[in-house]
């Protein structure tokens, strides 16, 4: 049964980062660093956030597995994710790399959640951000990974449309 649920998920993250390169492809690379607003990322500082948090929050499932109830996450404030936004970071990203970044994230997904197993995904443990405070290990999976790329994907077509 967590196979078939896992592989779901899986599925939908594939998905996700399928029309998140779709959108990319079809977006001329210039309109991709334009922020709607001065408080609104722009779809590429939006991609580059994917890819730091899709990285922190599979080496976070990855250590859960290895050492369960182990303290895990981070808060907003996190120099890596803050990092991962800064305009003139991200300005030097270029379209074609994010587009590949962004494709080998699913195999890294695939890897990550292979690994777990039906007993795992009711674990909890400790969290660095107390929103996230002894949360089960499928909140990891379904909101952190899963579900945050699949929000993001909304978030970049919304900031295309107000910048086109």
């Amino acid at each position: 049964m967590t196979t078939a649920v896992l592989n779901e998920k899986v599925e939908l993250f594939k998905k996700s980062i399928d029309d998140i390169v779709a959108v990319l492809n079809n977006t001329d690379e210039a309109v991709l660093y334009i922020k709607p607003s001065e408080k609104e990322w722009s779809a590429m500082q939006i991609v580059s956030h994917i890819l730091e948090a899709v990285e922190f929050w599979v080496a976070d499932l990855e250590a859960l597995l290895v050492v369960p109830g182990a303290k895990w996450g981070r808060n907003h404030e996190h120099v890596r994710r803050l990092a991962a936004v800064d305009e003139s970071a991200v300005s030097r990203i270029k379209k074609d790399d994010a587009i590949t970044a962004l494709q080998n994230l699913v195999p890294k997904v695939e890897g990550a959640l292979a690994k777990v197993k039906e007993e795992d995904l009711v674990k909890t443990a400790p969290s660095y951000n107390p929103n996230f405070d002894g949360k089960p290990l499928s909140f990891l999976v379904d909101h952190l990974i899963v579900g945050h790329v699949t929000g993001h994907y909304g978030q970049i077509v919304r900031h295309l449309e107000k910048v086109q």
